[in-house]
């Protein structure tokens, strides 16, 4: 039986429509539909079009153009907020405004402004509400994994984090009135980075608008020193016909990547000997990994939620983590 009642505000691609893998839910409204503890009650959207085929695919009837008219009709415990950056702070203070509301999903980039997420945060914190900012990749797999490989020494000691976007955005010229590189891939890596080296201590770097008309950078890059020690190198353009991504944490004894091409994990070991010199060359060899069941980081990122409510469990990505990736950003 559900015990709570949700509606999506924001019935577009990851709202309802990401189908990217027809044996997983890549979208919030598919993973709701298969969990026990929880009941889609009610979609918003700004376009007709859009919602209501979300009406005709999921059997809701309480359909809204405004979230508002949404809230005080339907009354749903939990807030999936899936709509665009700009309108997220808004949105998080009428749900949390609302005596019902339990919990908010918020979508990532958080927002556009730091001083959007002090208002969201201490909105939810003031009427007792959880915030969880779906920086999706927290809960994956193979992200969880990786976090294993570190924490059991499978690279010795970790040094540096290195990531690349090329294409992320499926054409330079969608939502490039203030969504470029920055805000639309930055915000997945540089949330990585900090879930596996921690806060950062500096960070320099540069931004460029290279083609026009975009009102937005498409080319950014930055270097990073985490508290931790650990330094990090990332860049992304949006410049490329073709989509590419990898990520990578290089340590003492070795090196893991993330790819198109799924994990990999590399180790020293020893190779070619100088008799004369006495030097002992080591060089990177692939290492077999056991790799973890594919899973829908919407589901888990619910099944985690719904420990939280009921005090069982914390959020891996709550509205003060959701801004230190934003703060990279800025």
């Amino acid at each position: 039986m559900a015990n709570y009642t949700v509606a999506i505000i924001g019935t577009g691609r990851v709202g309802a429509q990401f189908n990217f893998d027809p044996e997983l839910p890549d979208n919030h409204a598919d993973a709701i539909m298969i969990s026990d503890s929880y009941k889609l009650v009610a979609g918003v959207n700004r376009g007709r079009e859009k919602l209501e085929l979300f009406g005709d695919r999921y059997k809701i009837d309480a359909l809204f153009h405004d979230y508002r008219e949404m809230l005080r009709e339907v009354k749903p415990d939990v807030c999936i907020i899936a709509t665009h950056p700009e309108l997220h702070r808004e949105m998080v203070e009428g749900c949390a405004a609302t005596s019902t509301t339990r919990a908010i999903i918020c979508e990532k980039p958080m927002a556009l402004s730091l001083a959007e997420c002090d208002v969201m945060i201490e909105a939810c914190e003031k009427s007792g509400i959880l915030l969880q900012i779906n920086h999706n990749r927290r809960w994956g797999g193979q992200f969880a994994k990786v976090e294993e490989l570190i924490n059991s020494g499978s690279i010795g000691t970790m040094n540096h984090i290195y990531c690349y976007i090329d294409g992320g955005k499926p054409a330079p010229w969608w939502r490039s009135e203030n969504e470029g590189p920055l805000l639309h891939d930055f915000t997945h890596y540089f949330d990585l980075m900090d879930f596996y080296a921690g806060e950062v201590d500096w960070l320099c770097g540069m931004a460029e608008q290279r083609m026009r008309p975009w009102s937005v950078e498409d080319f950014a890059a930055a270097f990073i020193k985490f508290k931790s020690g650990v330094t990090g190198l990332i860049s992304s353009t949006e410049l490329t016909e073709y989509d590419d991504s990898a990520m990578e944490i290089r340590g003492s004894t070795g090196v893991i990547r993330i790819s198109n091409s799924g994990l990999e994990l590399f180790q020293s070991k020893q190779d070619v000997y100088e008799p004369d010199s006495g030097f002992q060359w080591s060089s990177l060899k692939p290492s077999d990994v056991v790799l973890p069941q594919e899973n829908s980081t919407y589901v888990s990122a619910l099944d985690e939620l719904a420990d939280a409510l009921t005090g069982n469990g914390e959020l891996r990505s709550d509205g003060k983590v959701g801004r230190r990736s934003l703060e990279m950003v800025m």
